[in-house]
């Protein structure tokens, strides 16, 4: 495998990729001494990265995994706070109610694929404007680890996997009953800081010999946050999600089981917004999720197998007041029959299946308010060693569109164990992502505001191709490192495009005009300075061109870092933390960078048997940092200074 890298990603003009490959030459010499003395640790696994339980530094991919510890002590309330701060993660503006996406590698939150126990949901980020939906599926009680994959995925999951992927696994029922009750608050220092609350309940057991149930539920509200300068604005929307959530298991022999469950949500958006004429209004969103699902699971020793059906739908409904109109109300649903067989033969580690999916959007744009379209696909992977330290993944899936055609989207993928200290993965992979309804059918036409969108059948799927190669060097028992340098060129990319102007109305169709090349480079490292005291630091560095303005990529900061300290002590653990964003263009504007410090202490008090008392308080955005005081042209908002209280009952 050739370690060189894409000459547009020269080190000339990256001296942080120089740095990394300095680095990766200088770990292959390391003596093996050093890792002979590292200590032992549970390693995190994925199961995202092949379909095959795998530890994450060996997987051949880039792999995060973030446990449901961590998630609470970041005090998460949804899937975007779990994920800040995770390496190639970058936030992106929605324009309304301070709402924010997130961008994986450079790549908008459209391009990464979000899935709950590998199942899709139902991708409301391209068809519905301005929304940030699709993070709040699932209660952050119900989460054992959230998986994510950097880099394009399509060769396994196929449309909108160029980013990577983002795989919430939840808890399962196990052979005892366990579970946990946790309530939070928080409140604001200040004026631009929103008070919420929440509470939250996940039990899990068996049900006889044979059959598992869990249960989880939620109920949260946070408070709208008026716009310090104008009220009658909101800076950042209130919302109110309730979520519930039942799924059992049945053991059908002594290797195969059943499935099922089913999740579904509620949630309510209020913000306060003024209209072109001048009129004041309060804008409502009431969405409903659900997803049910259904399957059989089969583990033969060596052979395993998975064939299920299940399906995601959301609903969007918008209300406003004094007599402003609401915009159309829409509903999606996707239909999945999906299956798929590992087994090892030989020296080979073999995955193969299949997916049907039926896509459906009701939209009154539509002609006859709804329109469909049914996607097919056929995967295989191998997985096999080259040499003893020397391992190959080959991957390849042929997609269906029932209205573009057919896609095939290959993979390869090395990963070298130099030695048992420092691992070197790298590789490439073809990514796609489909038109959704609204830019594909040409029965589309949306004309709620000032200008007219219309579908084009003639559209192709947006494409991308990666590259990657990257290090894991555990320097000592105290000290690793980690360094990724990549580079993407995505084509084909969907906008519109005028086709005439009556009067003030101009008509627009979606079409595929642009192309883009990101580069970059996530380095991070670990450091156990004391037994009681580590700190990890994680960056990103990212160069992005428009290939067809040669301009920056709008919204996709230069730097990013995460950084944060952990001291545990007698039972104690305080954490001091911080965010930083670099600058950025948008659309004309530069955009400062901004850093956002938090701080929190936390203990666990044991009750007697299996029950224990988590309690976490904490200081957010202490510098009390106003984005709309660095620039007026930031699309998001963050929540001004406020301090939190949570406390958990696990049982």
């Amino acid at each position: 495998m050739s370690t060189s890298l894409h000459p547009a990603l020269s080190c000339r003009r990256h001296p942080l990729a120089l740095a990394a490959l300095l680095l990766v030459s200088h770990a292959a010499t390391a003596q093996s001494t050093s890792a002979q003395s590292s200590t032992a640790a549970l390693p995190a696994v994925t199961v995202t990265a092949t379909m095959t339980e795998q530890d994450a530094r060996t997987a051949p991919a880039s792999v995060t995994v973030i446990t449901a510890e961590e998630l609470a002590e970041k005090n998460a309330t949804d899937l975007l706070d779990a994920v800040r701060g995770a390496p190639g993660i970058t936030l992106q503006g929605r324009q309304v109610g301070g709402r924010k996406t997130l961008a994986l590698r450079g790549l908008e939150g459209k391009h990464t694929l979000t899935l709950i126990d590998g199942r899709r949901i139902s991708a409301s980020d391209d068809v519905i404007g301005h929304s940030d939906y699709q993070y709040g599926w699932l209660p952050i009680s119900a989460i054992e680890r959230v998986e994510i994959i950097r880099g394009p995925m399509s060769a396994l999951y196929g449309s909108e996997a160029l980013g990577g992927v983002i795989n919430l696994i939840t808890k399962r029922p196990k052979d005892r009953w366990s579970g946990s009750i946790g309530v939070s608050g928080a409140t604001g220092l200040s004026s631009d800081a929103a008070s919420e609350g929440g509470t939250s309940i996940y039990a899990g057991g068996p049900l006889g010999e044979r059959a598992r149930l869990s249960v989880n539920a939620e109920y949260a509200h946070r408070n709208a946050t008026p716009d310090v300068d104008d009220p009658r604005y909101s800076e950042i929307e209130g919302r109110k999600p309730r979520n519930l959530g039942l799924n059992a298991e049945f053991d059908l022999t002594a290797q195969q089981r059943l499935q099922a469950g089913i999740s579904d949500g509620k949630e309510i958006r209020r913000y306060d917004d003024v209209n072109s004429s001048g009129t004041a209004y309060r804008n409502r969103y009431d969405l409903d999720r659900r997803q049910t699902h259904l399957g059989w699971v089969g583990d033969f020793g060596d052979t395993k197998a998975q064939l299920r059906a299940y399906r995601s739908e959301m609903s969007i409904r918008n209300t406003r007041t004094n007599g402003v109109s609401p915009t159309r109300p829409q509903d999606m649903q996707d239909d999945v029959v999906d299956g798929h067989v590992t087994m090892r033969r030989g020296g080979h580690q073999i995955a193969f299946g299949g997916e049907w999916r039926n896509e459906e959007l009701v939209n009154a744009g539509l002609k006859g308010g709804r329109d469909d379209v049914t996607h097919k696909a056929l995967f295989v992977q191998d997985e096999f060693a080259l040499t003893r330290n020397l391992m190959a993944t080959l991957g390849l899936r042929a997609d269906h569109h029932g209205i573009f055609g057919s896609e095939l989207s290959p993979r390869a993928y090395l990963v070298w164990e130099a030695s048992p200290s420092l691992v070197v993965k790298g590789g490439y992979g073809h990514a796609f992502k489909a038109p959704t309804l609204k830019q594909i059918s040409p029965n589309y036409v949306g004309a709620e505001g000032p200008h007219t969108f219309m579908g084009n059948a003639n559209i192709k799927p947006e494409t991308s191709n990666s590259f990657e190669i990257g290090a894991d060097w555990q320097v000592s028992p105290a000290w690793s490192l980690r360094a990724t340098a990549f580079h993407t060129e995505v084509k084909q990319l969907i906008t519109y495009r005028l086709l005439q102007q009556i009067g003030i109305r101009r008509i627009y169709q979606y079409d595929n005009v642009d192309a883009a090349r990101i580069q970059g480079l996530e380095a991070g490292f670990t450091w156990a300075i004391t037994p009681q005291l580590s700190w990890s630091t994680d960056a990103t560095v990212l160069h992005t061109r428009d290939k067809t303005t040669g301009k920056r990529l709008n919204d996709r900061p230069t730097t990013s870092v995460a950084s944060h300290l952990a001291w545990r002590v007698d039972g104690w653990d305080l954490r001091l933390g911080l965010q930083h964003t670099g600058s950025q263009e948008s659309y004309g504007n530069k955009l400062p960078a901004y850093t956002l410090w938090n701080a929190s202490v936390g203990r666990v008090w044991k009750l007697g048997g299996t029950q224990s008392l988590n309690v976490r308080a904490g200081l957010e955005n202490m510098g009390n940092l106003r984005l709309a005081e660095k620039s007026p042209n930031f699309g998001y908002a963050e929540q001004g200074r406020r301090v939190f209280l949570s406390a958990r009952l696990d049982f």
